[in-house]
């Protein structure tokens, strides 16, 4: 075997071949190397434009929740039009529907239930109440 043959791992001996192969190799890698980086921009800023509208979108979201939770707190002080609200609301629909009775005694219910919302639901009968009733026995 040749000098040549062996430093280039050809066995023909052939350098031109050799130095073709390379450039081809080095061509091939250089095309694959500026496409992955075009794909990793790409997504880079697409990524980016969607973090930043996440993040717009989480902090208005924020801001609406704490309202509301401001405003929920608040419920106490406008008790009357929230109940004369919800009734008539519930109301209506159920009497276009299904006629006056019925959305007279929906529009009751509805009420009734707003009332229990707004000033909450007293807890007239204990869990534990009816047990000082029990005859206890004796032993």
């Amino acid at each position: 075997m040749s000098k040549e043959a062996d430093s280039s791992g050809n066995s023909d001996g052939n350098p031109s071949q050799t130095i073709s192969l390379k450039a081809a190799i080095k061509k091939v890698v250089n095309v694959t190397n500026s496409t992955l980086a075009t794909f990793e921009q790409t997504t880079d800023e697409s990524s980016t434009a969607f973090a930043s509208r996440l993040t717009s979108l989480a902090r208005q979201t924020k801001y609406i929740a704490t309202r509301g939770m401001a405003t929920y707190e608040q419920r106490g002080n406008y008790g009357p039009q929230i109940i004369g609200g919800t009734a008539l609301v519930v109301g209506g629909a159920v009497a276009l529907r299904r006629g006056r009775f019925p959305g007279a005694l929906a529009g009751g219910l509805g009420g009734a239930a707003a009332y229990g919302n707004v000033y909450g639901y007293q807890d007239y009968y204990p869990a534990k109440s009816w047990k000082d009733y029990v005859p206890k026995k004796n032993d």
